[in-house]
């Protein structure tokens, strides 16, 4: 089951997104699309001490809050978000789902415009963004915020079909549910995969936060499970503190250890999966 981890977020989706501010009538106006024209981008995200900074909608939030003259929109895929800082507790047990999901009010709440479409085309020389809902946007300053994507080519035979039942539940929402459900249904005496990506990945701490997640989950619910984490990189984000918490709670290091780390040099490379 590999799996690695994907506040108010003050409106930020899961997609990338675009945000237009001015006056439409001939006063300044900036446009942040944030939808890759003809195919799909995920929102960017800044990574620091675990937690995301949502590029595109705190734009949008502090352009208004600094000058509430200027017209903001922002163009958004989803209707919701759903954070990925707290989503490994509700893997655990700890929270809902729904306890991680926003919606855009917040930015409303500022004075933002917000669409919820996609974009498919950004005009550079006419300043005009597309949609794939046929509508139509003009704008005097644009500002894109793509954020990442996955790799799929990295281990052969994992692609998005199969994150649908062997899920990665890195971007939260329908994934960590995936995994959750996942979970529950394993039985006692059962073994949760994780392959945490080489480096460099947003969050580095998050696969071994999971980890420690789900540990809990299992100590209390399905004493006789395992976690097997399979890592290409021979150490990691908070390695020693990871590692200490493992062995207080977890028996780390011993016969009976609840988790087992097994590094890049000792074997810990992914490089196919049989689904």
């Amino acid at each position: 089951m590999p799996a690695a981890s994907r506040g108010d977020p003050a409106g930020e989706g899961d997609h990338a997104q675009a945000i237009s501010f001015g006056r439409w009538c001939g006063g300044d106006s900036i446009f942040l699309p944030g939808l890759q024209p003809f195919c799909h981008w995920w929102r960017q995200e800044e990574s620091g001490r675990g937690r995301r900074r949502h590029r595109g909608a705190t734009a949008a939030k502090y352009l208004r809050m600094l000058d509430a003259s200027i017209e903001v929109t922002l163009i958004e895929a989803n209707s919701d978000y759903y954070t990925c800082f707290m989503s490994n507790e509700v893997l655990a047990g700890g929270r809902t789902i729904d306890s991680i999901r926003f919606g855009y009010g917040g930015l409303r709440d500022h004075g933002v415009t917000v669409v919820h479409d996609r974009v498919v085309s950004i005009d550079t020389d006419r300043r005009v963004v597309r949609t794939r809902g046929g509508q139509r946007f003009s704008y005097d300053r644009c500002i894109l915020s793509p954020g990442v994507d996955f790799r799929w080519d990295t281990i052969d035979g994992y692609d998005a079909r199969v994150a649908e039942s062997i899920p990665h539940a890195w971007k939260a929402g329908e994934q960590t549910l995936i995994l959750r459900r996942q979970l529950e249904s394993m039985p006692d005496g059962g073994t949760v995969l994780i392959v945490p990506p080489p480096n460099p990945y947003r969050c580095p701490p998050a696969p071994y936060e999971r980890a420690s997640q789900i540990a809990h989950y299992l100590k209390t619910s399905k004493p006789r499970s395992k976690i097997l984490i399979l890592d290409p990189k021979d150490s990691f984000s908070m390695h020693d503190l990871f590692t200490d918490a493992w062995k207080r709670h977890y028996g780390y290091g011993t016969d009976n250890s609840l988790i087992s780390w097994i590094s890049g040099a000792e074997g810990g490379r992914v490089e196919a999966l049989d689904a």
